[in-house]
C-alpha cells in the first residue's frame, strides 16, 4: 500500500550543490549544518547521501543521536561501534546489511572498548586508514551531537571534546575522512566552536525554513507533492497555514495529516479546519505556560523576547539586557536561560551571526498568546 502525506523535498538545489562541491574536495574541515528545528536538515542529509555518494567510493557512517539514550561511556561505545558477526566462525557466522554503517568490531575488540582497555579513537583511526587504503573515502555524519554532553571517558576525559579533537585530526591534519555535524541547537555549536578552537577547521551551512512560494507550490499541489488525494485546500486555508506555521515542513505535514480524516467530498470544512488549528496554537501557548510556571523572571524573559521579536524578528543578547539592568537577571543566568530555551526549541540561535529568533511561526503566535494570557491574569481580567 502506497503511503500518503509524504513530506516533499522542495527547493534545496543550492544546499545540494554546496554539499556536492564540499564532499568532492580533500577533507580539510568539519562541516556544521545548522538551522531551526523542523527546517529539513536531516532530510537534506539523507537525500544528499542517497543521491550523491556511491558505496564504491564512499563509506558512510551515520549516527542519529536523537534516537539514542546516552548517559555514560558504554552508551557512546554501543552507539558508535557494532559487533561484526560476519567475522565469526562456524554456526554463529551471520551477515548483516546496513545502508548506513557504524564501526564494526570483533567481540574481543568491543569488549576491550567497553572495559576501557582500548582507546576508541585509535580504533576509529585504524578503520579510516584501512578504508583509505582501499580507495574508499569515509564520511562520518552525526545528527544532534549535543547528546554526548556530560558523557565522560576513563580519567574523566569528556567524550565530546575528545571526539572533536579526533575529528580535527582526521580532517584538517590527516585528511582521512569527511565529517558532517547537524544540530538544531546553534548555541551548542557556538560553545563547541569556541571551546575546541575550531575556528580554522570549520565550515557552516545554514538550512532555513521553506519560503512562502515553496509552501504555496506544495499546498496547491498536494496530490503531486504529498500523495494527498482526499482533499484540496482553498486559497484562504493555504494562506492560514502559511500564517500559522510559516515554512516549517514538519509542522505543515503533520497538520495536513491531522485534517485528512476530516475531509468531506474532497475538501476540509472550515469549522473543522479552524478547530484543529486552534488546538495547535493552544498547544504552542501551553509550552510557554509549562516552562515559565510561577517563575517571575522567566515570565519577564518571555515578555522581553515577545516584544523584541515583534519589533525586529531576530534579536541579540544586548536586546534583552534591560533584564540585567533592572536586576531581574544576572548576566550568567540570562545566558544560561537563553541557552536552555534554544536547547528546548523555544528559540533558535545562529552561531554565525550570533542572533536568536523564536523557533518558527507557530511558536511566535504561541508566545504572543502566552504574554496576553499572563497580562490578563495580572490585571485580574477573565482568562479565555
Amino acid at each position: 500500500m502506497e503511503a500518503t502525506n509524504i513530506a516533499p523535498f522542495l527547493n534545496r538545489e543550492q544546499e545540494m550543490r554546496f554539499l556536492q562541491s564540499w564532499v568532492a574536495e580533500e577533507p580539510k574541515n568539519i562541516l556544521f549544518i545548522y538551522g531551526p528545528k523542523s527546517s529539513g536538515k536531516t532530510t537534506l542529509i539523507y537525500r544528499f547521501l542517497q543521491e550523491n555518494l556511491s558505496s564504491a567510493e564512499y563509506d558512510i557512517k551515520h549516527f542519529n543521536l536523537r534516537e539514542i539514550f546516552l548517559a555514560q561511556y558504554q552508551d557512546f561505545i554501543r552507539a558508535f561501534f557494532e559487533h561484526d558477526y560476519s567475522k565469526e566462525k562456524g554456526d554463529v557466522r551471520e551477515k548483516r546489511e546496513y545502508d548506513l554503517k557504524v564501526f564494526k568490531l570483533t567481540v574481543e575488540a568491543l569488549k576491550g572498548l567497553e572495559a576501557k582497555e582500548l582507546d576508541p579513537f585509535v580504533v576509529m583511526k585504524k578503520e579510516l586508514v584501512k578504508l583509505n587504503g582501499k580507495g574508499i573515502r569515509p564520511v562520518i555524519v552525526i545528527d544532534e551531537l549535543q547528546a554526548l554532553e556530560g558523557v565522560y571517558m576513563n580519567g574523566q576525559r569528556e567524550v565530546l571534546r575528545e571526539l572533536f579533537n579526533f575529528f580535527v585530526a582526521m580532517t584538517k591534519e590527516s585528511h582521512l575522512c569527511h565529517v558532517i555535524i547537524a544540530s538544531s541547537d546553534g548555541y551548542f555549536i557556538e560553545r563547541i566552536y569556541n571551546d575546541s578552537k575550531l575556528k580554522k577547521a570549520s565550515e557552516f551551512l545554514e538550512v532555513e525554513y521553506l519560503t512562502k512560494s515553496d509552501v504555496y507550490q506544495w499546498l496547491n499541489n498536494l496530490a503531486q507533492k504529498s500523495r494527498i488525494t482526499k482533499y484540496t485546500l482553498t486559497d484562504e486555508q493555504i494562506e492560514t497555514i502559511w500564517e500559522t506555521f510559516g515554512g516549517s515542513c514538519w509542522e505543515i505535514s503533520r497538520f495536513l495529516g491531522d485534517i485528512q480524516m476530516l475531509a468531506v467530498d474532497g475538501s476540509v470544512p472550515a469549522d473543522a479546519f479552524a478547530k484543529v488549528l486552534d488546538r495547535k496554537l493552544i498547544q504552542a501557548r501551553s509550552m510557554y505556560v509549562h516552562y515559565a510556571g510561577l517563575y517571575k523572571h522567566k515570565r519577564q524573559l518571555f515578555r522581553a523576547i515577545n516584544r523584541v521579536a515583534k519589533e525586529k524578528g531576530r534579536f541579540r543578547e544586548d536586546d534583552v539586557t534591560a533584564l540585567v539592568e533592572s536586576g531581574i537577571y544576572e548576566v550568567k543566568a540570562l545566558r544560561d536561560d537563553l541557552g536552555e530555551l534554544v536547547g528546548q526549541n523555544f528559540i533558535s540561535y545562529n552561531p554565525v551571526t550570533a542572533e536568536f529568533a523564536v523557533q518558527g511561526r507557530s511558536m511566535e503566535l504561541g508566545l504572543a498568546m502566552y504574554v496576553e494570557l499572563i497580562e490578563k491574569t495580572e490585571l485580574g481580567r477573565p482568562v479565555q
